[in-house]
This record gives structure tokens, sequence and C-alpha cells, in this order.
């Protein structure tokens, strides 16, 4: 008898056989857990409300916005010892829309404790293994958020100028990041590296060398090197065609560290995976040893191709302010010639909803990836 299963149901059947072959084990969690879990983790949290209730012992009870954190506070995993776990769960956050709670079906993995290079690797690979089971028309966007962090952490900055920083390269804001490098009292040329930063992405040896020849110290260069050492293995397994490097790819600094990751479907809207590694978490939450995990959007799954309706504009083009003003026109007329609405910007704008990101290089418009619109949805 054959089932008809809904794009989430089949990818969930798919994946666990995955994962076990590995030797993932299925994790189960309640569907409650301590408040105050989440309350003093909030920036680990893709939102800032909790559904909460009074148990009757008097304790305060959240309905779990958030799988992750709960694995940690859970796990057994050591310096010395492992811990690898893949999750089906529910999770109760707010809609952005309805600004109602809403109930959302994930799928993770979570490798904890004893975790070195290849541990990095196996994840990776199975992130990039998981969007190909869903759709082999995929793309998997890495950065090693170290590099960007030793470069500020080389400059002479306070605590506001370096969040307004990060802020700025996040949000790909040129104009920003010029801005707060000025209040922050940086040099011309420290200003036009950071600017340059939102641009360091594409596809991985060229970016890789665009990075290498940026590396204001010894930590970049090996946070390069770093990054260059799993994208090489991910080229000899096959993968290497449907990766692309971000570098201004940063998650909250205070929870992550190393290598992150977002996957794309093309025909979905939106991002569908996100992971990375978290330390830092670990260390919060009284835990030894290192992580790395993802989560996948089983919901993003379910929404199918897009209403060319629902998106702005069918493409947005980043240029750098030292781009030919010329070659950015001609750059969008050729967009325009294969029946696209185009819009053209030296900053990614987060409320506006596009299919495809370009950026222009050598006076071209290159695809980067498929998305509605940012999403920094940590996982």
């Amino acid at each position: 008898m054959e089932y008809n299963l809904k794009p989430d149901e089949k990818a969930t059947l798919q994946l666990r056989g995955l994962y076990e072959e590995y030797g993932y084990q299925k994790y189960k969690m309640g569907k409650f857990e301590e408040y105050s879990l989440y309350v003093n983790n909030r920036d680990f949290l893709a939102g800032d409300k909790v559904l909460t209730f009074t148990d009757l012992d008097g304790r305060l009870l959240a309905m779990k916005p958030d799988v992750t954190l709960s694995v940690i506070n859970n796990t057994s995993a050591t310096e010395e010892t492992r811990e690898k776990l893949y999750y089906i769960e529910n999770v109760y956050r707010e809609n952005k829309e309805s600004h109602c709670f809403k109930e959302i079906n994930q799928m993770g993995l979570e490798y904890l404790g004893n975790v070195d290079r290849y541990s990095i690797l196996e994840v990776i690979t199975l992130a990039a293994r998981s969007l190909n089971e869903i759709d082999e028309d995929y793309l998997l966007e890495i950065s090693n958020m170290d590099y960007v962090l030793h470069l500020l952490a080389g400059m002479d900055l306070s605590e506001s100028s370096y969040v307004e920083l990060l802020s700025g390269i996040r949000q790909k804001n040129q104009t920003g990041i010029q801005e707060s490098a000025k209040r922050a009292g940086l040099t011309e040329a420290q200003s036009e590296l950071l600017c340059s930063i939102p641009f360091l992405y594409g596809t991985m040896d060229e970016t890789l060398n665009r990075a290498k020849e940026m590396a204001q110290n010894d930590e970049m260069r090996r946070d390069a090197e770093n990054l260059q050492a799993y994208c090489e293995a991910l080229k000899n397994l096959g993968y290497g065609d449907k990766i692309q490097l971000d570098l201004s790819l940063v998650n909250d600094i205070d929870y992550y560290n190393g290598v992150i990751f977002r996957g794309y479907i093309r025909k979905l809207p939106g991002c569908v995976l996100a992971g990375g590694q978290y330390d830092k978490a670990m260390k919060i939450l009284g835990k030894a040893g290192g992580a790395v995990g993802f989560a996948i959007y089983l919901d993003e799954l379910t929404k199918g191709t897009q209403d060319p309706q629902r998106y702005d504009v069918d493409a947005v083009l980043l240029y750098s302010e030292k781009d030919e003003i010329t070659d950015v026109f001609m750059a969008v007329c050729a967009l325009q010639e294969k029946g696209m609405s185009v819009s053209a910007q030296t900053s990614e704008d987060t409320e506006l909803r596009y299919r495809e990101k370009y950026v222009l290089r050598d006076g071209r418009p290159e695809l980067i990836c498929w998305v509605q619109q940012a999403n920094t949805k940590q996982f």
C-alpha cells in the first residue's frame, strides 16, 4: 500500500534512518521545562516570549520554546564522553504575523561532549545530506564566525561599538558600519575593511582566497584555514557545488562559536535548516565539552512554492559603494531581461521579501542564495 505522505512526514521518515546509521539515538523530552532555563537564556531563543503556567506544586513551568537548551540541560556528555542525539519535537513560539503562540514542528540533531574536527564535519555533512533528502535543489551557507570576532578583537572598541558593528555586519549594512566605525574613532582603512565583510561571500575557493587576503592577524588566518579544511573535505565528498560561504554570518556571540551554517531549498521561501557550534552555551549551562548540531524547520517544508504576489521583488542585488554605478545599472537590467523585478541596494533589508539574492561581482550579478527575506532565526 502506498501512502501519500506530506513533505514533513516524508522527511522525518527518511532522516531518522540516516541519523541512526551514524549512531544518533532518538531523544524524547517532555512538553514542559522549568521556566528559569529559558528566562536565564533568552538571547539563545528565537523570540523573547515564552508560554508559561504554574504547576500544582507551585513551580513555574514553560511550554518548551526550544529543544537545544533542554538537550544541553539534561545531557550527561563530558569532555571525555559524547552523546549523539536526534529529535522530532514540537516547540511553542510566538507567530510574528498573528502575535499568537504557535505549535511548531522541528527535527534536529545534536552532537555533545567530546567534539573534534571530525565530529563537526560529520554534522555539516549530515546537514547537507538532510537537505538533499528533502530536495536536490538546495544550498548550504557556511561561515566561521570566529573570523569576524578576531577582526573586531584587533580593534580598540568599546562594548557598545562592538555590538553596533556586529549588528551592521549581520545586516550587511554598509552605511550602518561606516557610521558605527566613525563613532568608534576607527581609521578609514579599518572602516573600509569592516565594510567589505558583508561582501565576503560566494563560492568556496574564491571566498576563502579573499578571506586570507583580508586577514589582519594570525587568528583570522587560522580561522580561514580551519574553514578551508572543512570545505576541502566537503568538496571531496561531492558537496562542493551545493555550498557557499558567507563570512558575515554571525550568531549570538555569548552562545555560539566557530562554524555555523544555514540551509535553503530553492522552491521554499525561507531558511529550512540552521546550525553550528555552541560550545559557549554548554559552558553557560555548566556543562563540559563542546557541542554542534542543527535544526530543520519541518513546517517550512509544507509551504511549497510561494505565490509570486507574496514577494515584494523577485531579486535583490547587493552592491558595494565602490562599484561603478553603470555596472550596477547594467546588472539590474540583465536580471530584468530574465523577467525579474529587482531591488539594488548596498545592504539587506530584513523587511523586504524576495526570491533570490545576488551580489555584484566583476560587473555581473552572481546568484548567492534563494531566500524570502533575511532569516536570522537561531537553532
